[in-house]
């Protein structure tokens, strides 16, 4: 009865030993296998090492097109990029090239960085996207590679569009006493 009992109580504890050890790689891999955030890692040059489902599911590239072939840049608006090396350059007082360098320019200095992107799909359809920006490092605390993260941003945008338009429209449509004062005066000089 007691061997018996001591095996049981080792096979537990193989079992929670294992389970914890296990712990950290089923996190890992519920996390990159959500669908509800794109979750893209680069190495410290910008080539994608992961592109998880959610990355496929936003932006509709598989991940075997683009991990160890692309970076970032390949799907962020050129424009916006480009217009985002520019304000950087001016906010740091250094160049900041445009492209990758562009998109990790705070994260690569260990600031916080959250900002809004235009995404092309694989389709070239264009969305909208909140994307945080953070550098991956090893023990020496030098950069590795980044982790990006991003959110499907559209319908938050489309929403804020309508109620800026509707905003504009109810102002408009406002009687105002001293527009209305002074457009007769308006009106004339612009019949004359």
């Amino acid at each position: 009865m007691r061997q018996r009992t001591e095996r049981t109580l080792r096979a537990r504890q193989n079992h929670v030993m294992n389970t914890d050890s296990a712990l950290p790689f089923l996190l890992q891999k519920a996390i990159l296998e959500s669908a509800s955030v794109a979750i893209i890692a680069t190495d410290d040059t910008g080539l994608i090492q992961v592109f998880n489902v959610g990355a496929e599911s936003l932006l509709g590239y598989a991940a075997a097109d683009m991990v160890k072939l692309l970076t970032p840049t390949h799907f962020s608006e050129p424009l916006e990029v480009m217009a985002r090396a520019v304000v950087l350059g001016q906010q740091g007082g250094d160049s900041v090239a445009p492209g990758f360098d562009a998109l990790v320019y705070k994260a690569r200095r260990g600031q916080e960085d959250v900002y809004e992107q235009t995404c092309i799909r694989q389709d070239g359809s264009r969305i909208s996207a909140v994307v945080s920006v953070s550098a991956l490092r090893d023990a020496q605390q030098s950069i590795i590679g980044f982790l990006l993260i991003a959110r499907d941003n559209t319908a938050r945008k489309l929403v804020e569009d309508r109620l800026r338009a509707a905003a504009l429209l109810q102002i408009r449509q406002r009687r105002c006493p001293a527009r209305d004062k002074v457009r007769p005066a308006f009106e004339e000089v612009a019949r004359a």
